[in-house]
């Protein structure tokens, strides 16, 4: 029950539902997810631990708001965990495995082109879970899935850029096809290449979402 809670909540952060900075209730959790009051709870101290929610008394539990320095550091660790999967990919990925990421491409090159940000942020989950899956690696998939939680804000950046959105398709690709050659070090390099490119944007992104905040705060009435 907590783990599917986990991810549920998880997901709504991922999806835009909650962003950072965000106050979540236990009342709206429970009415929403259909939970009793002390599942929630524990779900939201567990999601604490894990860095993703701050609770504060008498407030309740807030997402927890990057600093440029902690998003660096984050996309530090989640590429050695994307290159890690990628390689072992490569070397480990069952057919069925490949066709779901192949899928999933595909399906994020549609969200892509329609432009619906809610749209895309489900196709990015989705391809996530399909890359992380293919690592065969279940403890690698769950780190992997809770550092893409915390950046999940930022998956809609790409369309700020001209141009952006198909060449993360066409790296996308490239590391398809190094998984479909079992090459490791290609899967690696186009893991490399990808990352760098979204980093990029990831922090223009970051940025635009400060300046946001900054005008929300300024002028509460209009949120």
């Amino acid at each position: 029950m907590r783990e599917t809670l986990s991810r549920r909540l998880c997901a709504l952060i991922t999806e835009g539902v909650f962003k950072p900075g965000d106050r979540i209730t236990e009342r709206e959790l429970c009415e929403r997810l259909k939970a009793s009051r002390p599942s929630i709870r524990e779900t939201l101290r567990q999601l604490e631990a894990e860095g993703l929610l701050d609770i504060y008394p008498n407030r309740g539990a807030v997402v927890r708001t990057l600093s440029v320095a902690t998003v660096l550091e984050i996309w530090e660790i989640r590429l050695a965990l994307e290159t890690l999967i990628a390689e072992r990919f490569a070397r480990h990925g069952t057919p069925e495995q490949i066709e779901r990421f192949e899928n999933s491409i595909g399906h994020m090159d549609a969200a892509l082109r329609s432009k619906d940000r809610t749209r895309i942020k489900a196709a990015k989950s989705a391809m996530f879970e399909a890359f992380a899956s293919g690592g065969n690696n279940e403890m690698l998939a769950a780190y992997f899935r809770q550092i893409n939680v915390r950046i999940s804000f930022l998956w809609s950046s790409s369309l700020m850029v001209p141009g952006r959105p198909a060449e993360s398709i066409g790296e996308l690709q490239a590391l398809l096809t190094a998984i479909k050659n079992r090459n490791p070090e290609a899967a690696r390099a186009a893991v490399v290449l990808y990352n760098e490119h979204a980093k990029a944007i990831g922090m223009y992104g970051l940025r635009v979402f400060e300046e946001r905040k900054e005008v929300e705060r300024a002028n509460p009435r209009k949120r």
